[in-house]
């Protein structure tokens, strides 16, 4: 895997980094609440995984080194992408993408069989924006308002992988580009058996 970064990766470690051709992805980060994470699952041979646990998949792992990470999406992966269908009063231009999204970021430790889910968000408990990671296969504007809803979208996406971020206002929801440097967290408690508690992304493992 040949991986590029950009500028603005190289600045900002903290925050969501995205950097590569289209066909291969990096991205890296730090874990605020490292302290948690290390008292749950030790310092040594600890997995960072980019999974899709509606799908039952592992998208992309690396390996927590202190409180940061890099996950690698092999060139491989080629993600299943179905139409976006956004909801009535939302526009996309100039088309509308097939996307795919990867739900869940993990921290796993395969000699304890221990996992937890880690969220990339403002705040560790109580958020106010999150996001996550978004295959777009084609670049593309979507905007407008949910009919009826109180859901609306402000949201460029480039063809590849994009942080989107979903932001909760008093009596709405805005998806959008992801803010750099959103930090990402931990979540305790952690999950035990967790090869049993997700078979379908560990398959084994």
């Amino acid at each position: 895997m040949k991986l590029i970064r950009s500028l603005w990766g190289l600045a900002l470690f903290v925050s969501p980094v995205l950097f590569g051709t289209a066909q291969a992805v990096g991205i890296e980060g730090k874990v605020s609440n490292a302290p948690a994470l290390a008292r749950a699952f030790g310092s040594d041979n600890v997995r960072i995984l980019l999974t899709s646990l509606a799908q039952g998949r592992i998208v992309g792992l690396g390996t927590l080194a202190g409180s940061g990470f890099e996950i690698q999406i092999p060139d491989s992966f080629k993600p299943p992408v179905q139409p976006a269908d956004f909801c009535p009063g939302v526009r996309s231009v100039p088309s509308e993408p097939r996307t795919y999204t990867a739900e869940s970021l993990m921290v796993y430790h395969a000699g304890r069989n221990t996992a937890a889910l880690i969220t990339q968000a403002d705040h560790p408990t109580e958020p106010t924006r999150r996001s996550q990671w978004m295959y777009s296969d084609r670049a593309a504007t979507i905007s407008g308002r949910c009919t009826g809803l109180n859901t609306s979208y402000n949201l460029t996406l480039r063809k590849g992988w994009n942080a989107v971020m979903t932001v909760s206002e008093p009596g709405n929801f805005v998806i959008r580009n992801a803010t750099p440097g959103l930090p990402y967290w931990v979540q305790n408690p952690p999950i035990a058996g967790a090869r049993q508690v997700f078979p379908a992304v560990f398959d084994g493992k």
